[in-house]
């Protein structure tokens, strides 16, 4: 009888026994394991470690780790970008999902709006788009025009006389030779004129200028509208001055011109005698990208960029009619919110980061090498001081979109990569699961 009933105990104390050290194991497992609110990478022999159901829910929640690491990093991302003013913006993403969205509102930015007006011109343009310039008149007779030749301008801003080329020395992407026309008339025959040389410029509305003034737009302007070698000495019609220009040009070269210079519009009669195409658009606008759309030899460009736009809309050619358009455009294509006004164009840096994404996937040729808070990107940057703008990716897929100051959305910009960097390596993937459910186990 003792024997059996020590037997009864030891059978029912040995499960017991086994239960408790179980118990103890796994609390031993729990306490031992660190809880590290930074992202790590497993290493090969943790990750081959299948987790015990029946302790999961005495660890740390996997989904608290995840939610704690999130909420930290938001934190301090949020921190980095604070010092932002109100006409500052700074746009984050990595692998698609939105870091950073710092915009205090649209603003009007100069340096956006040439952004802009370059991107779009490529789209409603086409790279290939070329500005046309031509002398047209009655058909020659025996090598005389009768009546009036005239310069029928296309918008090319690049226009120039070579005698005054030496204006043009740093031109971006080379100027178009008014003396190309001369020759080739020349070359055909011609010896007379009996009319005017006269300057037309209608593709575009005229722009009126006080004396000296420097165009922001025309349909027809030589030497960016000077008259002769000066740089202050500027017509108040550009397109008189090109046709003083032209007939200066066709008397060097031999060709007797019995009237005088003079401005009027061509009549759909006549025919085209010598035409000179700009550079291709997708040249120009390279150009302008790699010298911080900063083109001070071609004041006219962006004015012409935007006119040329309202034509091929069939609207008045004036710059404010081809921001109104592009706008429309944009917005209705890639979702924007850009807003034109007579000054320029509202923008944010969400409309940024996708006028940006357009050169990317179209025209990722026209981008550079750039660097930003020493991180190296493909992209554009623009110093312009408190109106600069950059935009690009990292060979990490962290793609960026920035307005303002340039020191300090830099340094935001930096401030981000850092706090990426901190947070970028790779968690196990069971740790982001949906904690298990009690009733499961």
């Amino acid at each position: 009888m003792k024997a059996s009933t020590g037997r009864i105990f030891v059978i029912a104390v040995v499960p017991l026994l086994i239960v408790t050290g179980f118990w103890n194991w796994t609390s031993d497992q729990v306490r031992s394991e660190s809880v590290n609110t930074v992202p790590h990478q497993k290493s090969s022999s943790e990750a081959q470690i299948s987790p015990v159901a029946v302790s999961s829910f005495r660890r740390v929640s996997p989904a608290i780790v995840a939610w704690e690491e999130r909420r930290s990093q938001a934190a301090d991302l949020a921190t980095v970008v604070s010092s932002l003013s109100s006409d500052e913006c700074v746009l984050v993403e990595h692998q698609g999902i939105e870091l950073v969205s710092v915009t205090k509102g649209p603003h009007l930015s100069e340096m956006g709006r040439r952004f802009a007006t370059a991107v779009t011109s490529l789209q409603l343009l086409g790279p290939n788009f070329a500005f046309p310039t031509a002398l047209e008149g009655n058909e020659p007779v025996d090598g005389v025009v009768t009546g009036d030749l005239f310069v029928v301008g296309g918008g090319d801003p690049a226009v120039a006389s070579d005698s005054l080329s030496f204006f043009f020395d740093d031109s971006l992407w080379g100027y178009t030779s008014l003396d190309v026309l001369a020759n080739a008339l020349v070359a055909s025959g011609v010896t007379r004129i009996t009319g005017d040389v006269i300057g037309d410029g209608s593709i575009f509305e005229e722009e009126q200028l006080a004396p000296g003034e420097v165009p922001t737009w025309s349909g027809l302007i030589v030497d960016d509208g000077r008259i002769f070698s000066s740089a202050q000495n500027r017509g108040i019609n550009s397109s008189q001055t090109a046709a003083k220009t032209m007939l200066d040009l066709l008397r060097a070269s031999g060709i007797t011109v019995d009237g005088t210079s003079t401005t009027g519009v061509a009549s759909v009669d006549l025919v085209p005698l010598a035409v000179v195409n700009s550079a291709s658009l997708r040249t120009m606008v390279q150009a302008l990208l790699r010298n911080n759309l900063t083109d001070a030899t071609w004041a006219a460009t962006f004015g012409n960029f935007e006119s040329r736009i309202a034509v091929q809309f069939g609207g008045e050619g004036f710059p404010q009619q081809g921001r109104r358009e592009m706008v429309l455009a944009q917005n209705a294509a890639l979702g924007t919110e850009m807003r034109s006004t007579d000054a320029g164009i509202e923008l944010a840096c969400s409309d940024l980061d996708a006028l940006f994404g357009v050169l990317e996937t179209e025209y990722p040729e026209l981008l550079g090498d750039i660097q930003v808070s020493g991180v190296d990107a493909t992209g554009v940057l623009i110093s312009a001081g408190n109106d600069s703008l950059v935009a690009g990716r990292t060979v990490l897929g962290v793609t960026f979109a920035a307005m303002g100051n340039e020191p300090s959305i830099e340094t935001a910009i930096g401030a981000v990569f850092d706090v990426i960097d901190r947070f970028a390596v790779e968690r196990d993937p069971l740790a982001f699961s949906p904690e298990v459910a009690i009733d499961a186990l």
